[in-house]
């Protein structure tokens, strides 16, 4: 998935989140315990503000971690790399290093 797709769902899921804590807190959880409705509306907000900000912080490691790399093979020699896909730069693998680059 694309990283601008995985944004996408991580505000769809954070305004979700947000919905139903709020709902459930105000309707159901908080009529137990406070009476006058403005007040236990707001506090009812502040805890569907706590619960996306939560699927925020998830969702921000999520959105932005990068796809595993492909199993390549093994480095053979002191100072080898391995790489799973064409190099197009240089690459160094150490002090002494000669750097060439193929077209």
């Amino acid at each position: 998935m694309r990283r601008m797709a995985r944004w996408w769902v991580v505000g769809l899921v954070a305004v979700t989140a947000f919905g139903m804590a709020t709902w459930v807190s105000g309707e159901f959880l908080l009529t137990l315990v406070m009476k006058s409705d403005a007040d236990r509306w707001v506090v009812a907000a502040g805890l569907g503000v706590a619960t996306a900000a939560l699927v925020g912080l998830w969702g921000q490691s999520w959105a932005t971690r990068e796809p595993p790399a492909e199993p390549g093979t093994a480095a053979a020699g002191n100072r080898s790399i391995t790489a799973g896909r064409d190099i197009s730069g240089i690459a160094s693998t150490g002090d002494d290093a000669t750097n060439t680059q193929q077209r």
